[in-house]
């Protein structure tokens, strides 16, 4: 885990930098503005947001669309793994024209549609987020088997391996550490498509605190809110880092 932190020293230092700037130069010189809000001001707003926009339930709502579909997308990707990577069979003909559908239509157009049709659902973002999650996974696992080096699977071949065990024993063994360090992106990118979904969609969710924070012109409240969400990324992602660091450490470059 310190190790992570080392690694993540200069966003560090970066975000320390700008909250001095902010504090000195908002609070002390410059006179009230909407740029950003005075940082006392600030403070006190985030009391309001628990108490006035229930930020503690829909942060509550975001947090487990993300990472409750980011998990089970994951799963699937492992349980299916033999059937993607031998993608000759139906569930890899699905999957891949998934990817190739999300590959024409942008994830959030896809996501207007699901709203369109589902308008009342609470559930719906979470399916949104975990087909947006596995076309994702299932894109990177096709350009990172394409990169699987051919005397891998000879030498497994040769020693009698089939075609089960050189799927699980060799690609997937050869794909994991690429997939893992893809996860860091995956993750910014997911809260990224679900902010702007609730934001459009409505109902509970982070997005919505955002959406509502701008139709009332509250700066501060807006600032606050997007301080904790990018907070509770930050948070996400270091715990993304370290499982990767520590079960997905080997490399056959």
């Amino acid at each position: 885990m310190a190790d992570i932190f080392h690694s993540d020293r200069k966003y560090i230092y970066f975000l320390s930098g700008f909250f001095v700037l902010w504090i000195i130069l908002f609070e002390f010189i410059l006179p009230p503005n909407q740029i950003l809000p005075r940082p006392s001001i600030a403070v006190v707003s985030i009391i309001s947001l628990f108490r006035d926009y229930q930020f503690l339930i829909n942060m509550l709502s975001s947090i487990s669309a993300i990472y409750f579909s980011f998990i089970v997308a994951g799963l699937f990707l492992f349980i299916f793994r033999r059937y993607l990577i031998n993608n000759k069979n139906l569930f890899g003909y699905l999957a891949f024209s998934l990817k190739w559908i999300s590959g024409i239509i942008p994830g959030i157009l896809m996501g207007l549609f699901l709203i369109f049709w589902f308008p009342d659902s609470e559930f719906i973002k979470y399916v949104f987020i975990f087909f947006t999650c596995f076309t994702y996974l299932v894109n990177k696992l096709e350009n990172e088997l394409k990169k699987v080096n051919s005397e891998f699977i000879d030498a497994a071949v040769s020693l009698g391996g089939g075609k089960d065990f050189i799927s699980d024993k060799v690609c997937w063994k050869v794909v994991e550490p690429a997939l893992a360090e893809s996860l860091t992106a995956l993750h910014f990118y997911l809260w990224s498509m679900l902010i702007v979904f609730e934001m459009i969609k409505g109902g509970s969710g982070l997005g919505t605190v955002l959406r509502t924070a701008i139709l009332y012109k509250d700066l501060a409240g807006l600032f606050s809110s997007i301080i904790i969400i990018c907070l509770i990324i930050f948070v996400g992602a270091t715990v993304i880092k370290y499982f990767r660091n520590k079960f997905f450490f080997w490399s056959f470059d």
